[in-house]
């Protein structure tokens, strides 16, 4: 298991960020989420995020996807440790 940020849409033009626990053995794919930097860098996500920060989206092998900050290597190298560290 390993602790992601989600970002989270509300319907109403609002985003907010939540923790979320998920098991990592049912990540199938994490790609860059470019919509979401664009999101970020119009000033549309909460605030204390990094300037620069990036996002991934998650795909896991029920189909779900969620958006996670972080990049796609960061999170990838959470997954690896707990599969192999």
């Amino acid at each position: 298991m390993i602790k992601l940020v989600e970002v989270v849409y509300d319907g109403a033009n609002q985003y907010h960020l939540q923790e979320i626990i998920v098991n990592s053995s049912q990540i199938v794919s994490i790609k860059p989420d470019d919509h979401m930097a664009g999101a970020h860098a119009k000033g549309n996500l909460p605030e204390g995020l990094y300037e620069a920060q990036q996002f991934s989206r998650v795909t896991f092998t029920n189909g779900r996807e969620m958006v996670a900050v972080g990049t796609p290597e960061m999170i990838g190298k959470k997954t690896k440790n707990i599969l192999h560290g």
